[in-house]
């Protein structure tokens, strides 16, 4: 797969291509099949573009928390063997662009066929839609994905995440939501109370439920078994901002500054604070033990 990320003026292409556009959060199965749509084409390469930063952080001036980031996006869409990857910078001055400008710039890329779902829209304020697109291309338009009379979207995965419904998120996204992030330093309190956790700095992800979790770590493409806590950490420390700690079973390296990903296989229970360290002491160990049954199993 070839990786073009760049300003929209500075993107070139000759190669005859069917594309699909959008921002792909999470690459959920409704996205998996706009893909798998275009590669069917034998008589082009097949095409993926897609925004970054999101739209919406640039027109509302926000950060948006995100299910994935274009590494992530880039890794799975090699998985896919996708042939082209265009990643446009996404500015005021691209959200700017007329419709007619966007698909005069799309023809410059010598795009033949658009695969979309029937709500697409593009170019200023989306003023333009997929019977526009019929103008310079050959369009092809897919229904909305279902599940259970419920459309396949990433703010519907958000919601079950956001409601700690770990299995229905994973079968529309396909495989287990993770996070990845950089190890940073914590306050230690895990070392000295005997369950040292690699504190995740998670950026722009977008955080699940608070609570306890049976985890998969990824370490250097090694997987461990973990358990996360997801919260503010009411007992010891308390902090105001959400903290992602993970006690990652069988192993015990420096991981400060290195790169993990942790996978969200089972929500175990919720936070609490508890009145003495004792209690919490022994929680874990069950917590720890619940996640070995688990993810043994």
């Amino acid at each position: 797969m070839k990786t073009i990320h760049n300003q929209y003026t500075k993107i070139k292409n000759s190669e005859p291509i069917t594309l699909t556009i959008g921002n792909f959060d999470g690459l959920h199965i409704g996205h998996q099949n706009l893909i798998h749509k275009v590669k069917s084409f034998n008589d082009t390469k097949s095409a993926v573009m897609t925004f970054n930063p999101h739209p919406m952080s640039v027109i509302t001036n926000t950060t948006l928390p995100i299910l994935m980031d274009v590494t992530d996006k880039e890794h799975a869409l090699k998985h896919m063997a996708v042939d082209y990857f265009f990643i446009v910078a996404f500015t005021k001055e691209f959200s700017n662009l007329t419709k007619e400008a966007f698909m005069l710039w799309l023809q410059s890329l010598n795009v033949q066929r658009i695969v979309v779902g029937k709500d697409f829209r593009f170019g200023h304020k989306g003023s333009g839609n997929a019977q526009d697109l019929k103008q310079l291309f050959k369009v092809v338009v897919l229904d909305d994905l279902l599940y259970e009379n419920t459309r396949v979207s990433t703010t519907y995965i958000k919601l079950l995440l956001e409601q700690g419904k770990l299995d229905l998120a994973k079968k529309l996204l396909g495989k287990s939501y993770s996070i990845h992030g950089e190890v940073i330093h914590g306050d230690k309190v895990g070392r000295l109370i005997g369950y040292p956790t690699a504190n995740i700095d998670y950026k722009q992800h977008f955080l699940p439920k608070v609570g306890v979790y049976a985890v998969k770590v990824k370490i250097h493409n090694q997987t461990y078994l973990g358990c996360a806590n997801l919260g503010h950490n009411p007992t010891i420390n308390y902090s105001s901002t959400k903290r992602l700690e993970v006690f990652i079973m069988d192993y015990d390296q420096d991981l400060y500054d290195k790169e993990i990903t942790v996978s969200f296989e089972h929500y175990l229970r919720d936070e609490i604070k508890y009145d003495q360290v004792e209690t919490m002491l022994e929680q874990i160990k069950l917590d720890v033990e619940a996640t070995y049954r688990l993810l043994k199993s």
